[in-house]
């Protein structure tokens, strides 16, 4: 059995990431000895990093290319095939234009898009995707349009996301507006550890965007943003990673 150094390297995330996904009930460990340290099978380290959490055996082998560069859909922008980048933002106009043109790229693509925000911003982004003549109604029929307003727990999410992912016939692009897990009442450390978690299962034939409000969100959890992320948008500009 591995314990946390060794868990931690086949990861390549840190100890204490390790222990926090442990502790949130996301990543499989035994308990030994008197001091309950961590011990852990190779086989359940392998599922985790290939999308399998402790109730959920769901697998997805996406199509795709790692040379391969997928277009954003705006800003004549594009990011090598399974990126996850963020987009920090200051107005809710700017948040829904990236997602509007992110969205449609994906479609036209053939894409599953999934869509995760607060409910309000999100009717506004599909009132505003029928005003372009899409059908939204018949995406979601298909399954080509998956959208949400987050779950309330970490496991929940997580499951929530790969049975999305594992449900897409071709390509998968996610964006997020975490001001979802502000409403949720989300800790920061929730919001790493998502974060974390998905820099462990980005593979060819997925994109993912996380949108932060510099409105909503402050200090450490922009930090924790830029930490997290590959590459960041910010005024129109792509940078890789701003720290």
């Amino acid at each position: 059995m591995l314990n946390v150094r060794q868990a931690a390297e086949l990861l390549n995330v840190s100890q204490m990431t390790v222990r926090r996904w442990t502790n949130a009930g996301l990543l499989v460990c035994f308990r030994i000895g008197k001091k309950r340290e961590r011990r852990f099978h190779l086989s359940d380290i392998q599922q985790f990093i290939e999308g399998k959490s402790p109730s959920s055996q769901t697998q997805k082998t996406f199509a795709g290319k790692a040379d391969h560069r997928v277009a954003l859909g705006f800003g004549g922008l594009d990011v090598p095939d399974g990126t996850h980048l963020a987009h920090l933002y200051t107005h809710l106009s700017e948040s829904l234009g990236v997602q509007a043109f992110f969205v449609r790229q994906g479609i036209e693509n053939k894409e599953t898009v999934m869509v995760v925000s607060p409910q309000d911003r999100r009717e506004k982004l599909l009132s505003a995707m029928e005003q372009d003549g899409l059908d939204v109604a018949e995406l979601v029929r298909k399954n080509r349009l998956i959208h949400g307003s987050g779950r309330q727990s970490l496991v929940q999410m997580t499951e929530y996301i790969s049975k999305a992912a594992a449900s897409a016939q071709g390509r998968f692009r996610l964006i997020g507006d975490m001001s979802w897990t502000l409403q949720k009442k989300w800790s920061e450390e929730n919001i790493r550890t998502l974060e974390e978690i998905t820099n462990t299962r980005l593979c060819p034939g997925s994109l993912f965007l996380c949108q932060y409000s510099l409105a909503e969100f402050f200090g450490t959890q922009i930090m924790m943003a830029l930490e997290t992320h590959a590459c960041a948008l910010y005024k129109g500009k792509l940078k890789k990673n701003l720290l």
